[in-house]
């Protein structure tokens, strides 16, 4: 950058940058790119400069692998048994994580590379691909959606659950019963969030519903350490939940859980009406 700054200086024919030129600049030199006219001293062509943009990326990429690489052992220590990766997926894995210099998005990549360790299979090129995509503020919206995300011990499948209401019937109809819904934005998941989360194809964008579920029948969910046991007290009651897709099941399991704190209280103020809760901690 000295360099640079001295042939600006010592160029009539430049104009000195300006303070937001000063901080672009500074952004492209890390990667080896120079604007023709202000390149240093030995790479006055484009051949010269591209080798140099060549050598400045590969030298980022190999900073960013050794991080989440460093990442990925610091947490070694809790991992009982350890399994060799594929050698396709490894090399897939490598080359999608080396872009990735934004700290929390090298933690999920330590993860991926710690999970596949211990159960190879545990993540597909596909997920791998949709986590590369990711920007940190995408990542951020996955991370309010998971503090929503029940893990139902009977399916092993994650769900955000909006609701439930009861079966319609001629009763139901003239007493103007209205379902019991919760207020997703309200606990730092909007509308738009849902959306989002949707176009990148980690959620299904329309709620699903459950069949009436069996009175007696006890649902078993789990936020992290948080057990929670749903019985339904009357037949004909109806749940109301988004789905993961299953390339947003396997981020989900990047991702640690504690359920937010307001959802939790929703969720019990709601469900209570008409179901036996009994929660537990671990």
């Amino acid at each position: 950058m000295a360099e640079l700054k001295r042939k600006l200086q010592n160029t009539a024919s430049h104009r000195s940058p300006t303070r937001n030129q000063h901080r672009l600049l500074m952004s492209l030199e890390e990667l080896g790119v120079y604007h023709p006219d202000q390149a240093p001293v030995g790479f006055d062509n484009a051949a010269a400069r591209a080798d140099e943009r060549r050598t400045a990326l590969t030298a980022r990429h190999q900073q960013n692998l050794e991080r989440i690489i460093a990442l990925a052992l610091e947490r070694s220590e809790q991992v009982t048994s350890f399994s060799q990766p594929e050698p396709d997926w490894l090399e897939h894995y490598l080359s999608l994580a080396e872009s990735t210099s934004n700290l929390r998005m090298q933690e999920l990549w330590a993860r991926v590379l710690l999970a596949e360790s211990q159960q190879p299979g545990s993540f597909s090129v596909r997920t791998l691909r949709l986590l590369a995509e990711l920007t940190p503020y995408e990542a951020t919206l996955l991370r309010r959606a998971k503090a929503l995300t029940a893990l139902e011990r009977g399916t092993g499948r994650y769900k955000i659950i909006l609701g439930y209401y009861h079966k319609p019937t001629l009763w139901r109809w003239l007493t103007l019963t209205r379902p019991n819904q919760l207020n997703l934005a309200r606990s730092g998941l909007t509308y738009p969030d849902v959306l989002t989360l949707g176009e990148l194809g980690i959620l299904h964008q329309d709620a699903i519903e459950s069949g009436p579920l069996p009175s007696g029948r006890s649902l078993q969910l789990t936020w992290g350490a948080h057990r929670l046991q749903m019985t339904p007290k009357e037949p004909g009651l109806i749940l109301s939940y988004l789905k993961y897709t299953r390339l947003g099941e396997e981020l989900c399991r990047l991702i640690p859980t504690t359920i937010q704190a307001d959802y939790k209280e929703q969720l019990e103020q709601a469900f209570k009406l008409n179901f036996l809760l009994q929660s537990e901690f671990d």
